[in-house]
């Protein structure tokens, strides 16, 4: 492949590899796996899931419902609070599959109750077990309830159950803490499952996230699990201790321009349009935008040790180390391979995934190809 571009590396094997580990513990644990799209965000990945049995998914946004039902999925969850605008694609895609929608507060179902809808939805209601994003405290009974008696006035809406994101496992600096954090989950769902279940005895609880759903083997309560990073994992899960370094599955590979060995820096093309502005805090207090690691045309192999991605703006990335002869090992026109800080907005600003025999698999992102 004639590089001047940077350009996105999927390891198809790895890749695999992290599927099966999360089908087979999901099957472990007689659990639904309904895993999320927006990471990989591609229907060719999805028929992955499909060979190995997984039926549903769950999607960030109805046009991504709409893109994952023209490759035949027909059970799809959109994990985002419904709106009012939502209405029309809501109909379209309603009439094609099995569609479950969200809905985070009173006000917010209230919002389209008396929409134009005419189509059979699943309705989950959306419980806040701590991520302070979106969704009801599960103790608000009241509301709850309400909320319930809106869904049974609606012959449209059909109570699915409950469904969550313990997206702050995300920040947890470590294993320990991402099952503290599970265990509170757990509990809350348990008991909202028990008050529910006599009236509404198929009722089901959603619940997601890649480090609880990676490190954790007690899903008790729970009746399907929702990850989505686990497909490719990236930096944070590796340094939350969700898996290894050796699991991520993507690798943006970039041109290194120049060094500066004098104070430790070189550049390469690869910037904040290709990696997204996340970042953690190595121990040495450095933010990080990314790991380096040897690449030879074809694979790349495990970070290098004192070498991480120090800045980005929009086009360029400015590699750092303390050690002077570890940057100058770098040379210009040489590749290296960065392990992403945060996948889903990697794949997502480069909407291309190539494979090491230089076919590509495109995305519902895809952008023009300058490679």
């Amino acid at each position: 492949m004639a590089v001047t571009y940077p350009y996105l590396l999927l390891d198809k094997g790895k890749c695999l590899e992290n599927i099966k580990k999360m089908v087979n513990k999901a099957k472990k644990n007689n659990l639904k796996l309904r895993p999320h799209f927006k990471t990989h965000q591609s229907i060719e990945v999805g028929t992955w899931y499909k060979q190995l049995g997984v039926d549903t998914c769950t999607v960030a946004s109805f046009p991504m419902a709409k893109y994952f039902a023209s490759g035949g999925w027909n059970d799809i969850t959109v994990a985002f609070p419904v709106s009012i605008f939502d209405v029309e694609i809501i109909n379209s895609i309603g009439q094609q599959i099995n569609l479950n929608i969200t809905t985070s507060s009173y006000k917010n179902l209230n919002s389209i109750t008396n929409a134009d809808i005419h189509r059979k939805l699943g309705i989950y209601i959306e419980l806040d077990c701590g991520h302070g994003r979106s969704g009801l405290s599960p103790d608000n009974n009241r509301e709850i309830a309400l909320m319930v008696n809106l869904i049974e006035q609606n012959k449209y809406f059909h109570l699915k159950g409950f469904i969550t994101h313990a997206g702050h496992t995300y920040g947890a600096e470590s294993i320990e803490e991402v099952e503290v954090m599970h265990r509170k989950a757990l509990k809350l769902l348990s008991q909202i499952k028990l008050f529910w279940n006599e009236s509404y005895p198929e009722i089901s609880i959603s619940y997601g996230d890649t480090p609880s759903c990676s490190i954790s083997e007690d899903f008790y309560g729970v009746d399907e699990i929702r990850p989505g990073n686990f497909v490719f994992y990236d930096v944070t899960q590796a340094s939350i201790g969700s898996c290894t370094h050796k699991s991520i599955a993507i690798a943006l590979i970039c041109p290194v321009v120049d060094v500066y060995s004098e104070r430790g820096e070189a550049t390469i093309r690869g910037g904040a349009v290709h990696l997204s502005k996340d970042f953690i805090l190595l121990p040495n207090g450095s933010k990080s935008y990314g790991l380096i690691c040897p690449f030879n045309g074809k694979k790349w192999e495990q970070p290098i040790e004192g070498l991480w991605l120090k800045s980005i703006s929009q086009e360029h990335g400015v590699i750092a180390s303390k050690d002077a002869d570890i940057i100058s090992k770098l040379k210009p026109g040489q590749l290296v391979a960065i392990l992403p800080v945060h996948s889903c907005l990697t794949v997502d600003t480069m909407g291309e995934l190539f494979l090491s025999d230089g076919t590509s698999i495109s995305t519902m992102r895809k952008r023009g190809n300058n490679n």
